[in-house]
């Protein structure tokens, strides 16, 4: 990579000792899984994605309406994302589709994730949906919390949890 005319030389980061160990144990369990694994690393195609996924998913299909789970769109927003979280929609029905939607019921399902505050949507000349900007999901929960609208307490216990474990702070956006 070059700055300002200086070549700047791109050193992998070392693995920890708790990722060794984990391929360790990996290794042994499941002898040369390390051919048969997507690593990020090595493969082109994929996507950042917070540790708290999981949970945000669940969130998002208890606040939901009956029979408006969006939670599989935000997943297919998540797959198409890049690290700049912002997704041009360029083809409705294909992301529809990867859905397991309908057109009509995918754009149903946008709405409902705009309102619940985990994205923002914008248009792009005639498209409604033209961009879709992926919050950070943290944020948002730490903001209905904050609120006192639709965090289940049950759920929060297992979110804190889930945040100390991986070293997420639970402070304010």
């Amino acid at each position: 990579m070059k700055v300002r005319g200086i070549m700047i030389l791109s050193i992998p980061k070392a693995k920890n000792q708790a990722e060794t160990k984990r391929e360790a144990l990996r290794d042994k369990l499941f002898p040369g899984s390390a051919n048969d694994i997507y690593d990020r690393k090595i493969h082109d195609g994929y996507s950042t994605i917070p540790r708290t996924i999981g949970l945000m998913l669940t969130l998002i299909e208890g606040l939901s309406d009956k029979g408006k789970n969006p939670s599989r769109v935000y997943s297919e927003l998540w797959f198409r994302t890049h690290d700049c979280k912002l997704i041009e929609v360029k083809d409705e029905a294909e992301i529809a589709y990867a859905s397991g939607l309908s057109v009509r019921r995918w754009r149903e399902r946008i709405d409902v994730l705009e309102k619940l505050g985990f994205i923002k949507v914008a248009p792009n000349g005639q498209k409604k949906y033209g961009y879709i900007l992926l919050r950070n999901p943290n944020n948002v929960v730490l903001e209905m919390k904050k609120s006192g609208n639709g965090v289940p307490s049950e759920w929060w216990g297992a979110y804190t949890k889930r945040c100390i474990e991986i070293g997420y702070p639970l402070s304010s956006p």
